[in-house]
């Protein structure tokens, strides 16, 4: 979840930096959540447990109920601008505490969000993102297989030794901006963001590039509707999705991997949930190790669904050549049902949000004409693209 910040009174780049941490003696690890591909993690304050989201392309931020729930100082307001481009004013307070298992960060600098705005958000019901500014101030070492998220003050001979090691780079909202290559093409400063559930977006002049180099070749196209930013105001959706097995990292190597074009350049958690990835601050260095997780194969249900107020749950987006669009579904359809969920008689948004989909579909919608039509639908696969031109 990319983020670009303003601020008046105190200027953001000398309040980002406001914060300390009183370090454990030892190793800290706490339990965390997988939810849409996201992490959520347990963290205290003031004594009361919240949840916060886990995300190195954010800073730190707390929802409007916690805020006013403990009332922390503002020490400025000034405007967010979200990974949708989308921009709002909010509030910057400093958070007295922030305990992590047994590790306390004191005085941090936070904005205040809206996290019903988005729906997808909303339904994780979190209270708050822990963000690059709290990160940079510890070492972290996320392993999704285990569920764990672990704090250390120093990394581990053993973490170093089995490792593939990656330097990055940061800015001055302690964001990690890595290198990569896909085929014989180096993409220069993609974010890592732990804050995305997709795999990798790039720029559409990137993936242009890919294209006349044929790096990428086969590409599909999606369109419609995109709510993925923290403000969840609807965009355009139009965009290219393809897959690779050429993605490489140095010499890490990584196959079946989901590019698509969007407005940041970025490596979301659908890719980084396939390593233990452990965070050094102190040598700003990444460390990986390829976790036995089974990748998805390249298909795709070849519709997104959303909610608005107004509107209801509807498709926000297909894909074209996709089997969906095969056969008749468009975006901004209403939609009465998928698989068992019955959106008429008791589901709700947030329960399409946990369903997982299988390869056979069922859908009934509700066209602009307001008429009832049912689908029985296939995910589709996506052939990857030729590789001739790049490493494999």
């Amino acid at each position: 979840m990319n983020f670009v910040t303003q601020s008046c009174a105190v200027k953001w780049t000398d309040a980002i930096q406001y914060g300390s941490v009183t370090k454990a003696s030892n190793i800290e690890s706490v339990n965390i959540e997988i939810r849409n591909k996201l992490i959520v993690v347990p963290i205290t304050i003031q004594g009361k447990e919240y949840r916060f989201l886990f995300d190195t392309g954010a800073p730190l931020s707390i929802s409007e109920e916690l805020q006013e729930n403990t009332n922390f100082k503002t020490l400025s307001k000034g405007n967010i601008v979200d990974s949708d481009y989308n921009r709002k004013k909010v509030k910057w307070v400093q958070v007295d505490s922030i305990n992590i298992g047994n590790v306390s960060f004191k005085n941090q600098t936070a904005f205040v969000g809206d996290f019903d705005a988005n729906p997808i958000m909303s339904c994780l019901g979190i209270d708050g993102i822990i963000g690059s500014n709290l990160i940079r101030q510890y070492n972290w070492t996320i392993d999704q297989e285990k569920h764990s998220l672990s704090l250390s003050s120093k990394i581990g001979t053993d973490t170093r030794k089995e490792s593939f090691v990656l330097p990055f780079k940061t800015d001055n909202q302690y964001n990690i901006y890595l290198d990569i290559n896909i085929g014989k093409s180096s993409i220069k400063n993609v974010l890592v963001d732990y804050g995305s559930n997709g795999s990798i977006a790039l720029s559409n002049e990137i993936f242009n590039i890919l294209q006349e180099n044929n790096i990428v070749n086969k590409t599909f196209i999606e369109k419609g509707i995109n709510q993925s930013g923290i403000i969840g105001k609807p965009v355009e959706l139009n965009r290219q999705v393809s897959y690779s097995d050429s993605v490489r990292i140095n010499n890490l190597s990584v196959k079946n991997v989901m590019l698509r074009t969007g407005k940041t350049v970025s490596l979301g958690n659908d890719f980084l949930s396939r390593f233990k990835l452990t965070i050094d601050w102190n040598n700003k260095n990444l460390y990986l190790i390829k976790l036995c997780k089974e990748t998805d194969k390249a298909v795709t249900a070849g519709f997104r669904i959303g909610y608005k107020l107004e509107k209801g749950i509807y498709v926000q987006s297909v894909m074209e050549k996709s089997d969906a669009y095969n056969k008749g579904v468009r975006p901004n359809m209403e939609v009465v049902k998928i698989d068992s969920l019955d959106f008429k008689n008791g589901s709700e948004f947030c329960d399409y949000v946990d369903h997982r989909l299988k390869n056979q579909i069922f859908l009934e919608l509700i066209n602009s004409k307001g008429k009832t039509i049912k689908y029985q639908i296939e995910k589709t696969i996506l052939k990857k693209t030729n590789t001739i031109n790049g490493y494999k």
